[in-house]
């Protein structure tokens, strides 16, 4: 039997550090591995040019800082950072996946929370459930002096 995965997008921002490490403490509960991405498009080389593609090489210095910002002890971590458009890549690795968590980044607008182009695709189009855990999140994946809603809100 394979080991579940959790599949974690990582994009270099607080919030993404925070669904890192909510998806961390998840994996160590049910004992699955974390596959961390950061999807990159990369841009075909100029003829003649050498080493690596800079957009790769950020891709890769924010997935390693955000994995130095989370203890993942106890816990695999696969890290990735695939070519491609972040919705679908993500949807695609996440197939079979325990879960798919992202950040939120918490936009609100005249009362209505904003997501961002890439949560509501993985949302519209991933197979297996979507966490979407707020900057700053807490060991409950809340942010600071957040609240559970009562009712749940439905993203599609």
């Amino acid at each position: 039997m394979n080991k579940p995965t959790i599949v974690v997008g990582v994009d270099g921002s607080p919030a993404s550090t925070a669904a890192l490490a909510w998806a961390v403490r998840h994996a160590r509960t049910t004992g699955a591995r974390v596959h961390a991405v950061s999807v990159c498009r990369v841009r075909p080389p100029a003829p003649g040019a050498d080493g690596p593609d800079a957009f790769l090489a950020l891709h890769q210095r924010e997935l390693r800082t955000a994995l130095d910002q989370v203890d993942t002890t106890g816990v695999e971590v696969v890290e990735s950072v695939p070519n491609g458009s972040a919705g679908p890549v993500l949807v695609e690795l996440s197939a079979g996946a325990h879960n798919l968590v992202l950040g939120g980044h918490g936009y609100r607008r005249e009362g209505v929370t904003v997501i961002s182009p890439v949560t509501s695709y993985c949302l519209r189009h991933a197979a297996c459930p979507v966490v979407v855990v707020p900057a700053g999140g807490g060991a409950d994946g809340l942010a600071d002096g957040a609240r559970m809603s009562g009712t749940a809100q439905e993203f599609r």
